[in-house]
């Protein structure tokens, strides 16, 4: 009798419980509002990413490496002179940041003082100073920025990344030799470079004559 009986309990409770189910509503269905639902119903494929031309990027901007261990990167700059931009790379040759810059009025390597022309080549940074108020020696107009990147060009003094007092000059090639950057650029690129930094001028396809 004990085993009947214990099966014959089993059954009733078995009974309870699914009665119990069916009459409590369930609510741990998740609820979306109606967008998000079509969204969610709507949604089968990823699809490959449309990105905009390069010439229509602003920036990109990322001044944090992401790596192994979260090791440091070095970030280097590359300065494209023939098409007025400015690229910061990492160590792994990934592009960070891209900017719009103003080099130098004539192309071709700088061979000469005041000659207009941005050295080409690869170069250390000397240093980074505030120029806020620094003046220009002709014009004693503070065109500089708030930031200049100061780099050790040999043979040639005063050649850096700066910004600017004339927006609308970038981009372009309207500058003595320094390259020019609009001033919020100029804050971010100071803030991801250091002293082992290496700042490389890639160099115009067709250089004027030297006369």
């Amino acid at each position: 009798m004990k085993p009947r009986l214990h099966h014959l309990l089993s059954v009733i409770m078995l009974t309870a419980i699914s009665v119990s189910y069916a009459e409590v509503p369930d609510d741990s269905a998740p609820e979306f509002s109606s967008a998000l639902a079509q969204l969610i119903a709507s949604y089968r494929h990823t699809a490959p990413p449309a990105l905009p031309e390069p010439d229509g990027w602003d920036e990109l901007d990322s001044p944090v490496s992401v790596a192994p261990a979260r090791m440091r990167l070095p970030k280097n700059i590359v300065v494209d002179k023939p098409n007025t931009r400015l690229f910061v790379i990492n160590a792994l040759g990934d592009t960070m940041s891209r900017y719009r810059v103003c080099a130098s009025l004539k192309r071709g390597q700088k061979t000469g003082k005041d000659d207009w022309r941005t050295p080409e080549g690869t170069f250390v940074i000397h240093g980074v100073y505030n120029s806020t108020d620094w003046t220009y020696k002709d014009t004693k107009d503070k065109c500089y920025g708030p930031f200049f990147i100061s780099l050790r060009t040999p043979g040639f003094w005063g050649i850096g990344i700066h910004g600017t007092n004339a927006p609308s000059s970038v981009p372009g090639r309207r500058s003595h030799g320094c390259m020019r950057m609009h001033n919020e650029d100029i804050v971010r690129v100071r803030r991801m470079v250091d002293k082992d930094s290496r700042v490389t001028i890639l160099p115009d396809p067709v250089a004027e004559s030297h006369d």
